[in-house]
């Protein structure tokens, strides 16, 4: 399995069925995640696999499992934790397990009084085909999210976000590096979506380093050039 092929079929799966995953399944989920890669090593974070009867949600739909995110409370947790579950997402999505991140979820007793609770992403099996096209996403496209027409950020294009707001733009660098930015919303959309869109950019980034795993490299440029109306997250290279 490839978690490069998955960026173009996966899909957020909402209907699950209440199959049971096998404690070897379980087991090897757990795994991936304590050895995945994240994009600040420093930030810590955990987790916790929980069934429905922990989570608090306003959703009309309930999934059999649940990964209950925490990180520690610092500057680029929350894009930290896209970079990381992102990860997860495909790795699940590439083993036949629909997945989904669930922005407006919170845990009924909580794991880690250290950490803060970030999100919450549930999972499980689906009657439904949980892969689909790449037509079928409805996405930006290239001219929209970047200053240059460029294929190589195709992958970060069809990275999923909050309520798809896709709030991700990308400018080229002259020694062939890029710079990440995050619209900034209005003063309404700013309190649902702020944090989640920090989350959103580190999903997008995931995108590009799983698709580049042997160069791809993250960075703070300090003579990044500033964008009306967004908000620079970082740069990197692939």
């Amino acid at each position: 399995m490839h978690l490069d092929d998955i960026i173009y079929k996966r899909q957020s799966i909402r209907n699950y069925n209440n199959q049971k995953l096998s404690d070897e399944c379980i087991n090897s989920i757990e795994e991936f995640i304590d050895n995945v890669k994240p994009l600040y090593p420093n930030i810590k974070s955990d987790y916790e696999i929980v069934d429905s009867s922990n989570v608090k949600t306003i959703m009309n739909w309930k999934a059999p499992y649940y990964i209950q995110i925490y990180g520690q409370d610092t500057e680029n947790c929350f894009k930290n934790i896209g970079f990381i579950y992102q990860q997860v997402d495909l790795y699940l999505q590439g083993n036949d397990i629909g997945s989904c991140w669930v922005g407006v979820a919170k845990p009924r007793k909580y794991k880690d009084d250290n950490l803060k609770y970030i999100i919450t992403m549930a999972f499980g099996k689906s009657d439904e085909d949980i892969s689909r096209s790449t037509d079928e996403f409805k996405r930006k496209s290239l001219d929209e999210i970047s200053n240059n027409y460029d294929d190589k950020l195709n992958v970060a294009r069809l990275a999923p976000s909050a309520m798809n707001s896709q709030p991700w733009y990308f400018t080229h660098n002259n020694d062939d590096t890029y710079n990440i930015y995050r619209k900034k919303q209005n003063i309404i959309k700013r309190r649902i979506l702020d944090k989640l869109n920090q989350i959103d950019i580190g999903i997008a980034l995931a995108h590009l380093y799983v698709a580049n795993r042997d160069s791809f490299e993250y960075f703070t440029n300090k003579d990044y050039e500033k964008l009306d109306g967004y908000i620079y997250e970082g740069s990197f290279k692939i």
